[in-house]
């Protein structure tokens, strides 16, 4: 991996939020780096200086380090002796990988739902997916994401698999940035939804092929969307 250029070592600006003295600082600062690189407020290649996060946090640097031991560990963090600490660019290979674990299990999830639906399953991914309509209507990314992570959580829990959620949601993990940046174009947002929606419409169609193939061609999409970030900064990629 090359080393960053020392011309990059401008703090970033941050919003970090006021210390909650009740609760753990690495925990805080975890959670607040990490919401922040994958919403691409920390864009991939940005400084993470220490000095300036713990700063402005009111916190010694010791809570920083811990926070970013924890992002180094998840490959959000690359950490240079000597340098400083960088948010990871994104790996194509990777994220090649995550999509076509996805698309494998995502599929198989989708097809044995429809096969048997269950009288509660429907009218839950209903509601999942008439609230992510409303908040594409008000301009809520944060939400949108939420909600998309939720229509495809409630899928494998309605087909009670949980192991391979667990391995899916690792998967989606590595493209949580790629999705951040799809959704804050609410075009691209309208697009999943109606991936959704037709999902759902094989599902209660009792089409377990249909249902395959409509998640299938949802999952590949962010083969697109990781092609076009790319085009759009070259610089993200690894």
């Amino acid at each position: 991996m090359p080393r960053p250029r020392l011309a990059a070592l401008d703090p970033p600006l941050l919003n970090l939020p006021p210390p909650d003295r009740s609760r753990p600082a690495p925990d805080q600062l975890y959670r607040a780096l990490r919401a922040a690189i994958l919403r691409l407020d920390l864009p991939p290649g940005a400084p993470v200086p220490e000095p300036a996060i713990a700063a402005q946090a009111g916190v010694s640097r010791t809570p920083v380090r811990e926070a970013l031991r924890r992002l180094r560990e998840e490959g959000l963090v690359d950490i240079f002796p000597n340098l400083g600490s960088f948010v990871s660019r994104l790996s194509v290979a990777q994220l090649d990988e995550a999509v076509a674990l996805r698309e494998l299990l995502e599929a198989e999830a989708v097809g044995r739902l429809a096969a048997n639906p269950g009288s509660a399953t429907l009218p839950l991914l209903r509601r999942i997916l008439a609230e992510q309509r409303a908040a594409a209507a008000e301009g809520d990314r944060d939400r949108v994401y939420a909600l998309d992570d939720a229509f495809h959580a409630q899928i494998f829990a309605a087909a009670a698999l949980p192991l391979m959620w667990s391995a899916c949601r690792a998967a989606r993990a590595h493209l949580e940035r790629v999705h951040h940046a799809a959704v804050a174009d609410l075009a691209r947002a309208e697009a999943a939804i109606a991936a959704h929606a037709a999902i759902l419409d094989r599902i209660a169609a009792a089409d377990p092929p249909g249902a395959r193939a409509a998640m299938a061609a949802h999952v590949r999409a962010n083969a697109a969307d990781l092609a076009a970030l790319g085009r759009l900064h070259p610089g993200w990629l690894a």
